[in-house]
């Protein structure tokens, strides 16, 4: 699934107002989550390489959202994966800013 021109330029304004965590309530994003989830067999792709079993949760954008934004929709770049499935853990190896330390703190995707 491409994201549209409209799309593009909403989740680049998103962006440049550092609210880019909206993105990840959109209709087209959730069920692209969903689908990446399947591909992957709810398995985390990272602890996978590793020779480890972890169930996924988390979707994560090999390149990043705010780098490459007109690849937010996509599972692939090329030949290459965009979009794979991790657990926990993997995606704040990832993002080590988006580890939540407390009760209440949000963890952005």
């Amino acid at each position: 699934m491409a994201i549209t021109t409209v799309r593009l330029r909403q989740l680049l304004q998103l962006i440049a107002q550092g609210q880019e965590y909206k993105f990840y309530s959109w209709t087209e994003w959730r069920h692209l989550r969903l689908e990446v989830l399947k591909l992957d067999r709810w398995e985390c792709q990272k602890c996978k390489r590793r020779g480890r079993y972890r169930r996924a949760s988390v979707v994560h954008h090999i390149k990043h959202l705010r780098q490459r934004p007109d690849l937010a929709l996509s599972v692939w770049d090329g030949e290459a994966r965009q979009l794979e499935s991790l657990c926990k853990r993997c995606h704040e190896e990832e993002h080590p800013e988006s580890r939540t330390e407390g009760k209440g703190d949000r963890l952005r995707r």
